[in-house]
């Protein structure tokens, strides 16, 4: 083959790749099937737009090699370290249970046990390029069902080592294989131990010289000529050349030019790693995938339901709720790229006939494919298993810990989640001597806290139980430090239905998750994306010496402008609650103008409130405009809301008078005012 049909080649499905991931990302789709349809649809059982195949196959395993490179440089020793409940926990019971369960079946079935096993290693594992995508874009990444679901891709990206190690052994012959294996496991061991101390202790030195010699093109040529050269080490020394990558970024992870790396590399890795993907699409044979159809339904059903049951059950073992083992299992019921890698080598090894290799092959791309919807579909499944659930405890009446501590509190605030903002706040509380009490998903973080005094109980926010039991009908305020799209909007309107007079703060990374919070029943709304730029832009103008109050000013008038800032503005009036405890006889109430209502159109001097009952208008919501202090002729309008101050008794003669008409009023109806 010529330098010219290699050149056209690469063109062809870069061109193809290019459209084809284009309309993929329009269907909210991963671009990983975009690549995998490319190859299908160019490769030798479909279009045959490819003059040779092994060259491109060349180039992918360059690509799967800076693949694995850059997932080793991700997967940090300090990252594993802080995560070690949930990669040790949920991840080795989700790989361990998927593998027993794949062999359990298969060995049934007739299947001789190192095949059986094979399949196992295959279907344990995951899509660590797709879930991340997908959870990162819906803003997922960061709550407790993401950190889990990270956790356990992280246990079994780390499987891949033992697993790629062990399948040379897998096809030794039956008498030798015992010892095949131990002699597997001892040479990878030596290998890897010796790439660990070569790279721990070598080519930081060698990246270190090279640094300071402050050439950027030297740096990227010694950070590829590392992880190729690391590869093939591996591949000359009985590994595979994907493992010797792997381990090659794991290594550099630690070091201080980590990020800095990972920062070269991705463009190369993103062109090579997409011909990855492209060469396993070239492998599907169209003809038998169509002929095998009903088999490979049932296939991807079987894959899919199995997985779901070994991921969602470890997460059920560590003590989290049903909804949150929904949500976890939904997002690994999908096949790996890992696993393609792991097929190849067992294809080479003889561990697969071609007829079984497609099968998985094309049940593996669809279980990617169905990713995004079982994704997507989590929030509604974990709400129907909520909802269940809520009803389930509904009846039980056993008293808990949670119900003696609560009932002793009053005007406390219930704090949501035990991270740093949760941790931070309760110490605030704590040393300002005010009551709290925290609800907390995570049982080993319950424990922990528990131990050092902290008013601690296991307990899932988006249960209306729950909140009821944490005293939610007697508390000031309820705290959601946890930035979760998906139970947010759920419990925030649970708080609000059981205490229309909770103060509620959330918090959520997105400006655009903070509408539905507001709608949910949310007083105050914190968006991450919102505030740090906010700081931000304070912080840059103060260093041209702009005046504190003009820089607060702007800030002010910059969020009074602003429709998407005034969504998350709190409701007018509803700050003044956090001075009840100082003015006790003080009280607010939200009056709303309701559609037909004759109070429409009436003038505020006709009211005459302040004499006749007491009470003062103190603001007007209209939609996004705040009218503060309304004048004596202002008029109101239908969705007016309408915030009165006063002490108890004026504001309940206040709402007697708005029930008849007051002389000289005109416009007002007399039925009672919606509030």
């Amino acid at each position: 083959m010529n330098h010219a049909d290699l050149l056209r080649d690469l063109i062809v499905l870069y061109g193809m790749a290019m459209a084809i991931a284009y309309v993929m990302r329009r269907a909210r789709q991963s671009t990983v099937v975009g690549y995998l349809l490319t190859g299908v649809i160019a490769g030798p059982f479909g279009l045959r737009l490819i003059s040779d195949t092994s060259a491109v196959e060349l180039l992918a395993e360059v690509g799967v090699a800076l693949l694995l490179f850059t997932i080793g440089l991700e997967l940090s020793l300090g990252k594993l370290a802080r995560m070690k409940q949930l990669v040790l926990g949920a991840g080795s019971l989700q790989v361990v249970g998927t593998v027993l369960a794949v062999l359990g079946v298969l060995l049934a079935m007739g299947l001789a046990a190192r095949e059986a096993l094979f399949w196992g290693f295959l279907v344990a594992t995951s899509s660590t390029a797709i879930v991340i995508k997908l959870l990162h874009e819906r803003g997922e990444l960061d709550t407790v069902h993401g950190r889990v679901v990270l956790g356990v891709l992280l246990f079994q990206d780390l499987c891949v080592v033992p697993m790629m190690a062990l399948l040379p052994a897998l096809a030794a012959p039956g008498a030798a294989r015992a010892f095949a294996i131990l002699l597997a496991l001892g040479k990878s061991l030596a290998v890897v131990g010796a790439i660990l101390l070569g790279a721990r202790y070598l080519f930081p030195r060698l990246l270190r010289a090279i640094v300071l010699v402050r050439s950027r093109e030297l740096f990227v040529i010694a950070v590829i000529f590392f992880a190729l050269g690391t590869a093939w080490g591996a591949a000359r020394l009985g590994l595979s050349l994907a493992l010797g990558a792997f381990l090659a970024g794991i290594v550099l992870s630690e070091s201080e030019y980590g990020h800095q790396v990972m920062a070269e590399i991705l463009p190369f890795r993103d062109s090579f790693n997409s011909l990855f993907f492209i060469a396993v699409g070239m492998l599907i044979d169209v003809r038998f995938v169509a002929a095998k159809a009903p088999v490979l339904a049932g296939i991807v059903a079987v894959v899919l339901a199995g997985k779901i049951v070994t991921a969602g059950g470890p997460v059920l073992a560590l003590g989290f709720p049903l909804r949150m083992a929904a949500l976890v299992a939904l997002a690994l019921a999908q096949v790996g790229e890992f696993a393609f890698v792991l097929l190849g080598e067992g294809a080479r090894l003889g561990l697969v006939t071609p007829e079984r290799y497609q099968m998985f092959l094309a049940a593996a791309v669809l279980t990617m494919v169905a990713t995004p919807l079982l994704v997507a579909a989590g929030p509604r499944v974990s709400s129907w298993v909520a909802a269940r659930e809520g009803a389930r405890h509904a009846g039980r009446h056993k008293r808990l810990a949670l119900d003696r501590e609560a009932e002793q509190l009053r005007d406390h605030v219930v704090i949501c989640g035990y991270g740093m903002n949760g941790r931070r706040l309760a110490r605030l509380l704590r040393e300002n001597g005010l009551p709290y009490l925290v609800l907390e998903m995570n049982p080993r973080v319950v424990r922990a806290a528990r131990t050092e005094g902290e008013p601690i109980h296991f307990g899932d926010v988006g249960s209306p139980e729950i909140l009821r039991r944490a005293g939610i009908g007697h508390a000031r305020a309820i705290v959601f430090a946890i930035s979760d799209p998906v139970i947010l909007p759920r419990a925030i309107s649970h708080a609000r239905l059981l205490n229309p007079d909770v103060h509620i703060l959330a918090r959520i990374k997105r400006m655009a998750d903070a509408r539905e919070l507001r709608l949910a029943g949310a007083t105050d709304v914190v968006a991450e994306e919102l505030e740090a730029w906010m700081e931000i832009a304070v912080r840059t103008l103060r260093l041209y010496g702009m005046p504190r109050e003009a820089v607060a000013a702007q800030m002010a008038g910059l969020r009074g402008e602003d429709d998407e800032m005034q969504r998350i503005l709190p409701i007018p009036g509803q700050p003044l609650r956090h001075l009840w405890h100082l003015l006790p006889q003080v009280g607010i109430e939200l009056l709303v103008v309701a559609p037909g209502s004759r109070l429409a159109g009436a003038e505020l001097r006709a009211l005459d409130l302040r004499a006749r009952a007491g009470a003062a208008v103190l603001a007007v919501l209209r939609t996004s405009d705040v009218i503060h202090n309304p004048d004596a002729g202002f008029r109101f309008a239908e969705g007016d809301q309408v915030v009165l101050i006063g002490s108890r008794e004026q504001l309940d003669a206040a709402f007697a008078l708005l029930r008849e008409l007051p002389p000289g009023v005109h416009g007002y109806d007399r039925g009672a005012p919606s509030a």
